[in-house]
């Protein structure tokens, strides 16, 4: 049989977050990268918008109009949803991503059976293989470890959805479990505060808004200090408001400390031969909400060991699994040297 030569495929990387999907065509570079959600009319199933444009209508639809989230706390909800979300984002790219060769990032809690549906309905776009691979092993790739290498590496991917700490080695996830501690989580903790505390009530963006301005782990020298708009509970009037980094400290060591507890758990389900690994190569950490203030201290005075905070942790998932390629085509290689070219990729 003759070898296919996988030099002329492309090579597409996708990353569907909770928060934000990211996808990358190789010679297009990065070509969606925007909020994973949907306004779709219900009865026709027509899309009326995507990603960020789609935002623009939340609390704004009625009747026959919804706003679909394909995917909630790291978990894909509805896969026919998901297809349909991929396929209107991919549509203006059917030429590019025709018999292509694509790495998806998929959730270390996905049943194999729930990979092969994913697998199949991006298949159905017209791409020539489909491989999924762990979301946090990607993290760790893009965070600039090799994750094939025989040392093991703990990382910690703090996601919009959901925060997974988990053992790579050797290509492979050793350990991992997840926690509902997410950017998502921290944003509804702190509606809850002040509407408990101070009778506001404010939405999720701007919750997520507070978060990104004045969250940190250290007190700061000078205060961080944001001004916020609500609803005033107790008059039902708009109401805008000044909050400083101390007002919701509480809120973001609480939820830490619950990381630190999901990472323990972690390395007490691993082989104690790993430990002097651990030691060595220190913590990864990666994902948006790395970016609050503090993470690295505080981490390394909780677990005593370096953290190595990845400068690009917002994209660290996307951009391993665009280092992904060559390990990718490998795979590709195996199993047609081992089945033949005739061989119908489904998953890996």
């Amino acid at each position: 049989m003759a070898k296919i030569n996988l030099t002329q495929k492309k090579h597409v990387a996708i990353d569907i977050g909770t928060n934000k999907t990211k996808i990358h065509i190789e010679g297009l570079g990065m070509v969606f990268n925007q909020s994973t959600l949907m306004a779709l009319d219900y009865k026709s199933k027509k899309v009326i918008a995507l990603g960020d444009d789609a935002k623009k209508f939340v609390g704004k639809l009625s009747g026959t109009l919804q706003l679909k989230y394909p995917v909630r706390r790291g978990i894909i909800t509805d896969l026919s949803v998901l297809k349909l979300f991929l396929k209107s984002i991919l549509a203006n790219y059917s030429n590019d991503i025709k018999d292509s060769v694509v790495t998806v990032a998929c959730p270390t809690s996905l049943t194999q059976l729930e990979r092969q549906s994913i697998v199949k309905a991006i298949k159905e776009l017209g791409v020539y293989y489909v491989n999924t691979e762990d979301d946090v092993k990607l993290a760790l790739i893009g965070a600039g470890a090799d994750a094939y290498e025989t040392t093991a590496f703990l990382c910690l991917d703090l996601g919009a959805g959901k925060s997974t700490a988990a053992i790579i080695s050797s290509g492979e996830t050793i350990q991992s479990r997840n926690s509902k501690v997410s950017g998502n989580s921290i944003d509804m903790d702190i509606a809850k505060f002040l509407k408990s505390k101070s009778q506001l009530m404010i939405g999720d963006i701007t919750a997520e808004q507070i978060k990104n301005s004045i969250a940190s782990l250290i007190k700061a020298k000078t205060p961080l200090k944001t001004t916020a708009y609500g609803y005033d509970l107790t008059t039902g009037m708009p109401k805008d408001f000044e909050l400083s980094d101390e007002d919701i400290s509480k809120i973001i060591l609480s939820g830490f400390g619950n990381l630190t507890t999901l990472i323990t758990n972690v390395l007490e389900g691993a082989p104690s031969e790993i430990a002097g690994d651990v030691i060595r190569n220190g913590l990864y950490v990666t994902g948006g909400v790395a970016k609050i203030s503090g993470v690295k201290a505080f981490f390394e005075d909780f677990f005593e060991i370096p953290v190595i905070l990845s400068k690009n942790c917002a994209t660290a998932t996307i951009d391993g699994a665009v280092a992904h390629k060559t390990r990718t085509f490998q795979k590709i290689e195996l199993e047609n040297d081992k089945y033949g070219s005739t061989f119908m990729f489904k998953s890996a």
